[in-house]
């Protein structure tokens, strides 16, 4: 077990302040009613020290899908004649963490705010995570600053920040967010993250109404090696490594997809927490991962083997410093909605074929236990108990899922043809785009529940979410699709109306937006 993955995903931050910024005056829970603090204590080890202890247990031969990369023979158990002596000391210490914030204020949209993040702590030397990534955005950051000493002007707020605490918990930005989470609702239009940078092929996940954007600021970034642009050497990745029915699609959509984003870098606070349009950017695929949350990630691995000349650092700065600019001086937020009632689409295709996965697998299952198949293939000196029978599926009404995607695609064809329409005409009328720009920045929200997700509250967003089970990994509808994975019926049943209606609601703030467009395409 890598040490980012010794936590529960209920929620990140501080566990004892769930919600609530860590302030020195903060009421806290005891450590023992956490509900995100281990009960069994964890302890991340070296493959060194895992390997006698992997050779020593017996039993049978784990099947194939378990077997490690160690020279040894993997068993499942039980039995060693090895005893084994483990003393853990956990600190629990109080410590202050120290974010830095700058802020270059805004010539005319003041309290419209671009934010800029990437953490400055380590697990241990940190020059691939989190330094490559810091350092192209202390470059930024003093490009803009030169830049403003030569006069110019953003139009709205930019803040960059260095977060401190992201490794054991995304401590940092999360109590930074949950303490300005009213702020943050009002006044910030974007959040861009980036983490650990490497060699190789440009990526991005986030918020799919910034699909377009980004796709937009990186095609005019040329990649180091290869003399083209980052988003054709991604492209042309895409289509080397896809199945054939998913080529053609690769071939001739305008933009890169992104990545649905779940958990591991400090966008999860902005995008679940307070709805915040969010992406993570990068560059990696060339290099190696071995070196990952050890002792090994210094600058002697990774001026070696990673990205030797630095010039995917300068990328990367290119790629993110040109994002803000863009997004800071740009009139009309450049929010596209298209992009994500596509993806929506696709999502609820998924989980509609999910739920008829797990039907067949469960009749399978039921019908193998009557036919005795699992009596008659147990090993009569190795036993294994037969699975029990289990209810079929109840039928899932997958209408309102369905009625919002059509809803969201509707409303996302009609503000595309309104930006148009606006666009030609030219020289927009300063006061409607600000109003159009304030509902904009209530686009991301309207994907929230206040419930937040089943058992999970504290994520609000009910496009995507860290699995609960999946450590980093994303789940897409995810109230949805867990509860079917889970085959809590009653509860996916629900899901699928309330997911439902937040599409049907962002529709609806959408169409809000096209009529105050309309509206300032009339007053010309």
């Amino acid at each position: 077990m890598q040490r980012g993955g010794v936590n529960d995903t209920a929620f990140p931050g501080d566990p004892l302040t769930p919600g609530v910024g860590a302030t020195k005056d903060a009421k806290r829970l005891d450590r023992k009613d956490s509900p995100i603090i281990t009960r069994i204590p964890v302890l991340p080890i070296s493959y060194a020290d895992a390997t006698p202890l992997l050779k020593a247990i017996n039993g049978r031969v784990v099947p194939a899908k378990w077997r490690g990369a160690l020279p040894i023979t993997y068993h499942i158990g039980p039995g060693t004649a090895t005893k084994v002596h483990l003393k853990m000391f956990s600190n629990w210490d109080m410590k202050t963490l120290y974010d830095v914030i700058a802020k270059l204020p805004g010539a005319t949209e003041a309290d419209e705010w671009v934010i800029r993040g990437n953490h400055h702590d380590a697990w241990v030397n940190g020059a691939s995570d989190p330094v490559s990534g810091i350092a192209a955005e202390l470059e930024e950051a003093r490009a803009l600053g030169e830049l403003s000493r030569q006069g110019w002007k953003p139009r709205r707020t930019i803040i960059y920040c260095a977060w401190d605490g992201e490794e054991p918990g995304l401590l940092g930005s999360t109590e930074w967010v949950e303490t300005h989470a009213d702020e943050l609702r009002q006044h910030a239009v974007m959040y861009l993250n980036s983490d650990g940078n490497g060699r190789g092929y440009f990526f991005a996940g986030g918020s799919h109404g910034l699909e377009h954007f980004i796709n937009g600021v990186a095609g005019n970034v040329i990649d180091p090696e290869k003399n083209i642009p980052v988003t054709e050497r991604t492209k042309k990745f895409e289509i080397s490594s896809a199945l054939p029915a998913e080529r053609e699609s690769l071939r001739t959509r305008p933009d890169l997809r992104i990545r649905a984003l779940g958990d591991g870098s400090d966008y999860v606070s902005f995008m679940d927490f307070v709805g915040i349009p969010s992406l993570n950017i990068g560059f990696g695929g060339e290099d190696h991962g071995s070196q990952y949350h050890s002792i090994y990630d210094d600058f002697y691995w990774y001026t070696h083997f990673q990205d030797t000349t630095f010039v995917y650092g300068r990328a990367l700065a290119q790629v993110a410093g040109s994002a803000v600019m863009r997004m800071a001086d740009a009139e009309l937020l450049p929010y596209n909605f298209n992009n994500t009632a596509e993806t929506v689409a696709t999502y609820v295709d998924q989980v509609q074929k999910l739920l008829t996965t797990e039907q067949a697998m469960i009749a399978e299952k039921n019908r193998e236990i009557e036919e005795g198949v699992f009596e008659a293939i147990s090993d009569p000196k190795n036993p294994i108990a037969a699975p029990k029978k289990e209810a079929e599926p109840p039928f899932l009404n997958f209408a309102p899922l369905e009625n919002g995607s059509k809803a969201l695609t509707e409303a996302a064809r009609k503000y595309e043809l309104a930006v148009q329409a606006v666009e030609a005409k030219g020289d927009l009328d300063a006061a409607g785009i600000d109003a159009v720009n304030h509902q904009l920045m209530q686009t991301e929200r309207a994907y929230f529940l206040a419930s937040g997700l089943p058992d999970r509250p504290y994520f609000k967003h009910q496009l995507y979410a860290p699995g609960a089970y999946t450590g980093y990994g994303v789940k897409t509808l995810p109230a949805v699709r867990e509860s079917i994975e889970q085959h809590k019926w009653t509860v996916a049943d629900k899901a699928t109306v309330d997911v439902g209606q937040v599409l049907d609601k962002e529709a609806t703030t959408i169409d809000a937006a096209t009529e105050l467009l309309k509206q300032t395409e009339a007053g010309k």
